[in-house]
């Protein structure tokens, strides 16, 4: 099953809407609290390929949720992003520390954020088939490409 859902975290349902409406080609599912965020991910984990997540949030906030993510190493396999007003090097360091994938503020430019967000989405996809290849794959059998003259 291939991964192309986006779990949205926001207390706002405009900036969950902006959210959605830069990434058409994929799955949303949203939460408006961190608790809300962890409940839709256990049940939606194979279907989610990352998370945007704001940090202040009532009863979970974004810090809760990666403090989730990190402790049961979902963030190894889904890129979590912080996007949020606070840019204070305290918030951003602790973040980032938490293994958030990125951190971004705002205010944002809309194309800037879904290059950034969909790049390493790519990477993520394609960290995991390389660690799902058979242990046995070696060399041999890449095909030989033909010398340059």
């Amino acid at each position: 099953m291939s991964k192309n859902t986006i779990l949205i975290v926001d207390d706002f349902e405009f900036n969950r809407t902006i959210l959605k409406d830069l990434f058409p080609d994929y799955g949303i599912i949203e939460a408006e609290n961190g608790f809300r965020a962890i409940e839709e991910y256990e049940k939606h984990k194979d279907e989610i390929c990352a998370v945007l997540s704001d940090l202040m949030m009532p009863v979970l906030d974004g810090f809760g949720v990666l403090d989730y993510f990190y402790k049961n190493k979902y963030s190894d396999h889904v890129p979590v992003f912080i996007i949020s007003a606070d840019s204070s090097n305290k918030a951003l360091a602790k973040a980032y520390d938490m293994n958030a994938q990125d951190v971004i503020t705002k205010p944002f430019n809309i194309k800037f954020v879904r290059r950034r967000i969909e790049n390493i989405i790519e990477l993520f996809r394609l960290r995991e088939i390389v660690n799902n290849m058979p242990d046995d794959f070696d060399d041999e059998s890449v095909p030989e490409t033909p010398e340059a003259e």
